[in-house]
């Protein structure tokens, strides 16, 4: 029996070895850790849908102010992604992360006190660039806890999250935002409202996090790329012993092998800053993963594009045909009849709902009215469950289909239902309409766990943060065109979109192709495959 494990504890890939670790109780948790990590994200940068109207009246914002507030922390993300991405592949995942959701908590703390107006955008622009550290980086660290079989699903499942966000978001606005007290603070100068309460429950989430992110470890994985060959043989053996009931001592491997080159690594040393993130982004662009990386980032600018123009308009839309609704019968209603009218309303200077926000603001009147309708909490709640469960089906089902699979067929389910949602009648059936097309955001997850698969560890970080922060640009994009969209070229808009979509789904098809998976225990290979797609083919036989 000893001769036996001897012979089994002999030197194995890192791919081998989380593979014998097992999957279970341990993976559960970084799931769990990232996630939240990942949920914090969507919480901060998209806080602004209801933080922003509430705040109009204490803050006298206007509706540039309003319209920058709306995408401020989207551009703190872009500002701050690229370092963030550098700093992943070089410092570390763990730190990164940490860094990340203390500081932007911290910073929204103080921004629930603040009652200037420019130092609050400021703030929200800062925010927006420490959360983005979370962004750019959470998704390379849950997916090098696992093997080339978990991978993708855990990545999957992680963005989940981001429904829980959703859900997050509306269901605390609807719990707080409703009440009517105040509390003057004279040292301040602040009449201490909901909305500050809320941005205070809002920045809450990112502390837990970081503390769940605190009892991991570093990424074995990016250990193993820096020559940390014992610590990642000490985690793996917590890991075995956790998922499996048994002493660490019967772990079945004695040593590791690095899968892939640790040069790329190792540079920062002895380089300047500027020269080393040079030296970790410039292989994104080089040959071999050029192609790649202008396809997945076209795959994220187009996808945050089209879902963020609609989400960030979806309570201007609801209130438009509400109130179209009042003036001819509501099986009558139509998207963009209803949209015009509630311009020309504006434009005759009556009550008129405020842009993205649910807002009932009087143009006439001196009175600053910041009460929220209901109804964009329960509609927002509602789409945060589907996305959730639209995230639970592409975890469950991405190594069944393939993720080039489920992405085309999202793409092409959702775009559809948004150019039908162009033509429908009824109030009802244009908000299931959009709705439906608002689950082509889940397709950031599926891009996410594609990107993972293409890039080996040393770029994987940067390859995530730069594919992102294009896709954050897509979002700051789609923002801004919605609103002349709507009101210039509403018969088009959807068709605008579908266009884009269609170039998504044509791309899909060219990303290069993932080779026939192994057996789980040899995916060293697979590794070695999905990262080197456009490698020497030896690779893939050097077992």
């Amino acid at each position: 029996m000893v001769a036996v494990v001897e012979v089994r504890k002999g030197t194995k890939s890192f791919e081998e070895a989380v593979t014998l670790a097992g999957y279970g109780k341990y993976n559960l948790y970084v799931l769990l850790a990232t996630g939240c990590a990942l949920m914090c994200v969507i919480i901060e940068t998209m806080n602004a849908m209801f933080i922003t109207p509430a705040a109009q009246c204490d803050l006298e914002l206007s509706l540039s102010d309003q319209g920058l507030l709306y995408s401020i922390s989207f551009f703190g993300v872009v500002a701050g992604s690229h370092l963030w991405g550098y700093l992943g592949d070089t410092k570390g995942r763990r730190k990164i992360v940490l860094f990340s959701l203390v500081s932007s908590a911290a910073v929204s703390y103080i921004g629930s006190i603040i009652a200037i107006t420019w130092l609050f955008i400021l703030l929200r622009f800062i925010n927006g660039i420490l959360i983005g550290g979370s962004s750019a980086i959470i998704y390379a660290f849950a997916g090098e806890f696992h093997d080339n079989y978990y991978r993708p699903k855990v990545v999957s499942y992680i963005a989940t999250f981001v429904a829980i966000g959703n859900m997050y978001l509306p269901g605390m606005a609807w719990l707080i935002l409703p009440q009517q007290w105040e509390y003057y603070i004279s040292f301040l100068d602040i009449n201490f409202r909901p909305w500050r309460l809320l941005m205070i429950v809002y920045a809450t989430p990112s502390l837990i996090s970081a503390l769940l992110i605190y009892l991991l470890p570093e990424s074995p994985k990016y250990l193993l790329v820096r020559g940390e060959n014992e610590e990642v043989m000490r985690i793996l053996q917590n890991i075995y012993r956790i998922n499996t009931g048994k002493d660490r001592t019967q772990f079945p491997v004695g040593s590791l092998t690095s899968d892939e080159s640790v040069e790329g690594l190792k540079h920062e040393k002895n380089e300047c800053m500027l020269s080393s993130m040079w030296q970790q982004t410039a292989p994104l662009f080089r040959k071999g993963y050029l192609l790649k990386t202008a396809m997945v980032c076209y795959l994220h600018f187009a996808i945050f594009l089209s879902t963020s123009a609609i989400i960030m308009w979806y309570p201007q839309i609801l209130n438009s045909m509400s109130d179209y609704g009042q003036v001819v019968p509501s099986n009558e209603v139509t998207m963009c009849t209803a949209i015009l009218y509630d311009e020309a309303d504006y434009k005759n200077d009556i009550p008129e709902v405020g842009v993205g926000s649910g807002i009932v603001r009087s143009i006439t009147s001196q009175i600053c009215i910041d009460t929220v309708n209901e109804e964009v909490f329960l509609v927002s709640l509602i789409i945060g469950f589907v996305y959730a469960v639209s995230y639970i089906f592409i975890g469950t089902f991405i190594n069944t289909f393939g993720p080039r699979r489920l992405l085309i067929g999202l793409m092409t389910f959702t775009t559809i239902s948004g150019v039908i949602a162009q033509h429908l009648s009824g109030h009802t059936y244009i908000q299931v309409a959009l709705g439906v097309f608002l689950v082509a955001a889940t397709g950031v997850g599926i891009v996410n766990a594609i990107v993972v698969e293409l890039y080996p560890t040393q770029i994987r970080g940067m390859a995530l943060a730069v594919s992102l922060c294009v896709g954050r640009f897509g979002a700051m994009t789609g923002s801004n065109i919605a609103g002349p969209l709507m009101l210039y070229l509403c018969d088009y808009m959807f068709y605008v979109f579908a266009a884009s979509h269609l170039v998504v789904i044509i791309m899909v098809f060219l990303l290069p192709k993932k080779k026939p998976d192994v057996p789980k225990i040899d995916t060293v290979d697979v590794e070695k495959t999905v990262t080197n797609n456009n490698t020497d083919a030896e690779c893939s036989q050097q077992k």
